[in-house]
C-alpha cells in the first residue's frame, strides 16, 4: 500500500492537506462531498490516495476550505492538484488520457490481460509490480490511482468533471487467455472476474470473449484501442512497455476498425459472455 509519508510524493502531499484542511473546517468527509457536489467514495478515494484528484474537485475544495482567496490565481489544492497530475501520469500515456477523457466511444482489443479501464486496483497492482525495471511501491501505488481515476469515465453520472463532456460507449473484447492467466493469486482473479459480470451489466458497456478454442484471430494477438472523438473522428492507441504509437491516418484507422469488426464476430455474445464469466454453461 502507499506510504503514509505525506512527502514521499505529491498525490501523498495532496491526500495529506486534503485532510488537514477538511479537519482544520471541522467538516467530515460527508460534509465534503455535499458542499463539492462530489460522491462520498470518490472524496474518500482522494484523501487516501486511492484516485487522482480532479482540477475540478481541487477548485471546488478551494472554496470551501477559503484557500483561494487571491483573485486571478488558483487556490492551494488547485495549485498542488495541477503538480499532481504532471508528475502521475507518464508523458507518452498523457495523450491516452486526454483522447481519452473526450472519447465518446472507446473500442479495445485485449489479449494477454483484462483492459486498464476493467480492472480491478488488486489485478491492476498484481499487473505492475511484474514491470521491469522494478518500480518502488509507491510508484505503483501512484500508477494504480491513475487507472482507477481513468475508470471515472466510465460512471454513469450527471456530475461530470468540467472535461468530461459525457460517458463514452465501451466495448471490449478479449481473449479467453487473458481470464486464463494467474494474476496475483485465485482470490484476485475471482473478484477480478466479479468485476467484469457487475460492468458487463452496465448500459454503456459491451465485452465479449473470444474463446481459446477458436483459434488466431484477425489481430494476431496484438492489443489496440480506437478512441473516437465526438466529431466522429478516431485515432488508434498501440502500446509498448515504455511508449506508445497513435495511428491517425483514416485508411490506417480504418483497417484497425474492420480488424475490430472481424474480432467482434470471433467472439462470444454479450449474453454467452456473461455465462461464461459467472462460470456457467453456454
Amino acid at each position: 500500500m502507499a506510504s503514509d509519508d505525506p512527502y514521499s510524493s505529491p498525490l501523498a502531499f495532496f491526500r495529506a492537506e486534503l485532510k488537514r484542511l477538511r479537519e482544520r473546517a471541522g467538516m467530515t468527509q460527508t460534509d465534503v462531498a455535499k458542499q463539492t457536489n462530489y460522491a462520498l467514495s470518490t472524496v474518500s478515494a482522494y484523501e487516501t490516495g486511492t484516485r487522482i484528484p480532479s482540477a475540478d474537485f481541487a477548485e471546488r475544495a478551494d472554496k470551501i476550505f477559503g484557500t483561494d482567496d487571491k483573485i486571478g490565481e488558483d487556490g492551494d489544492l488547485t495549485r498542488l492538484q495541477k503538480l499532481v497530475e504532471q508528475v502521475s501520469v507518464r508523458p507518452w500515456f498523457r495523450d491516452r488520457v486526454e483522447v481519452e477523457r473526450k472519447a465518446t466511444e472507446i473500442r479495445e482489443y485485449e489479449s494477454y490481460q483484462i483492459p486498464g479501464l476493467l480492472q480491478t486496483a488488486d489485478y491492476a497492482r498484481a499487473i505492475m509490480s511484474v514491470g521491469r525495471p522494478k518500480i518502488s511501491s509507491d510508484e505503483i501505488e501512484r500508477a494504480v490511482a491513475l487507472r482507477m481515476t481513468r475508470q471515472e469515465i466510465l460512471e454513469l453520472s450527471d456530475g461530470l468533471p468540467a472535461d468530461q463532456e459525457q460517458t463514452p460507449r465501451f466495448w471490449a473484447i478479449i481473449d479467453e487467455s487473458a481470464l486464463q492467466r494467474l494474476v496475483g493469486s485465485p482470490e484476485i482473479m475471482r473478484v477480478q472476474r466479479e468485476h467484469l459480470v457487475e460492468m458487463a451489466q452496465r448500459p454503456n458497456i459491451t465485452i465479449q470473449i473470444i474463446p481459446n478454442g477458436n483459434g488466431p484471430t484477425s489481430a494476431y494477438g496484438r492489443a489496440f484501442t480506437i478512441l473516437v472523438s465526438h466529431n466522429n473522428s478516431s485515432v488508434v492507441y498501440l502500446e509498448d512497455p515504455n511508449s506508445a504509437h497513435y495511428v491517425r491516418d483514416r485508411d490506417d484507422v480504418s483497417r484497425y476498425t474492420l480488424i475490430f469488426d472481424h474480432l467482434r464476430a470471433s467472439a462470444l455474445d454479450d449474453t454467452q459472455t456473461l455465462l461464461l464469466l459467472k462460470g456457467e454453461d453456454i
